[in-house]
């Protein structure tokens, strides 16, 4: 079983069920959606961020590649009745192999930031 595989599995044992909207359908997937903390000191907005800090405003979601399309700005994620849109999103890889996709997400209708 290579590492994408289980990394899959994994997602698909633990995670919860989301609905990705892009305007045209919607899909349904897992993922892990988390609260968003900060480990390492960064910097939003010029500001010096305690390590372990939660702002209860962004979340981290882990998912499997491809997850959230080609356009992951249109992106809409529904969790538990709540609506988030993408701020920011990547696939990471290993020895030459995409394993999975993490998102940067905002509760949708919040006030929108540039900070990600």
């Amino acid at each position: 079983m290579s590492i994408a595989q289980s990394v899959d599995r994994l997602i698909s044992k633990y995670g919860d069920t989301i609905i990705v909207a892009d305007g045209e359908r919607e899909k349904t997937h897992k993922a892990i959606i988390q609260p968003l903390m900060y480990k390492n000191k960064m910097y939003l907005g010029g500001d010096v961020l305690p390590t372990g800090y939660l702002d209860k405003g962004h979340y981290l979601m882990t998912g499997p590649v491809g997850i959230l399309g080609d356009n992951y700005e249109a992106a809409v994620i529904t969790h538990r009745n709540i609506k988030y849109i993408v701020k920011r999103a990547e696939t990471i890889t290993a020895s030459d192999e995409e394993l999975y996709t993490w998102a940067v997400l905002e509760m949708y209708g919040e006030e929108v930031s540039d900070e990600y």
